[in-house]
């Protein structure tokens, strides 16, 4: 790959997935353009690209389509402002995880119901649920998380799972889930409301969370705890062979 192409070749998830897996930034690229790094991307061994563009760019995802892309996710980020007011006690219900567990790992799961490595039926069988496994275990070692938190209900002492770490120097919500058993009695609030004030006492002026626009169980939960809608933007599938 040239200095100037689009192309990102992506370590971690061509390690993982055991292909080569590139991003390509393809907002603001024309119909050719797109071509051309597609055709690059395929004399490179490339077999996925994950390609990038903003809603609004029309032109840019009708020529992904054309290419043979399928939209994979409608990426969400939503904020919201702290200050030192918002570091308040946090519920006796929450506390930290310090172990990995059957349960927790279900509840990663939960948490990527929506997930585009589990909807694109292009990856292996197994894929996102190892993915999603790895990353509770690369939260609760500290590598993606500061903090893991869990939610014990009046019968599970799990019952509930947020990760809160640090991304572009705000506060970073990762998963987040409440058992389908234990939902609507306001755990998800309460780990919203500690990811709150645990932000806020580390002196964090944002806090953020991404997810799926397509859930939109999970978009007004959010709207409802306080955040707002920052940006989105538009990730395609580029199967190669």
């Amino acid at each position: 790959m040239t200095a100037a192409s689009p192309l990102q070749h992506l370590a971690w998830d061509s390690d993982f997935l055991g292909f080569p897996v590139a991003r390509l930034a393809a907002g603001g690229l024309g119909a050719s353009a797109i071509a051309a790094a597609v055709a690059e991307a395929r004399q490179a061994g490339y077999r996925l690209l994950y390609a990038i563009v903003l809603p609004t760019d029309t032109a840019g995802g009708e020529a992904l389509r054309q290419a043979g892309s399928g939209l994979a996710d409608r990426k969400v980020t939503y904020a919201m402002a702290l200050t030192a007011a918002d570091a308040v006690s946090i519920s006796p219900a929450i506390s930290d995880a310090t172990a990995y567990s059957m349960q927790l790992e279900s509840l990663a799961w939960q948490s990527g119901e929506y997930s585009r490595f589990r909807l694109d039926r292009r990856f292996q069988p197994g894929v996102f649920q190892e993915l999603y496994s790895q990353w509770l275990r690369n939260s609760l070692s500290g590598e993606l998380a500061r903090r893991v938190l869990v939610w014990r209900s009046a019968q599970d002492p799990e019952a509930g799972l947020l990760t809160l770490g640090e991304k572009n120097g705000r506060a970073d919500i990762g998963l987040l889930a409440v058992d389908v058993a234990a939902r609507g009695q306001r755990g998800g609030q309460q780990l919203v409301a500690a990811a709150r004030a645990q932000a806020a006492a580390w002196g964090f002026a944002t806090l953020q969370v991404v997810t799926q626009g397509d859930n939109v169980a999970a978009c007004r939960f959010y709207e409802k705890c306080g955040f707002l809608p920052e940006s989105e933007e538009h990730i395609y599938h580029l199967w190669l062979n």
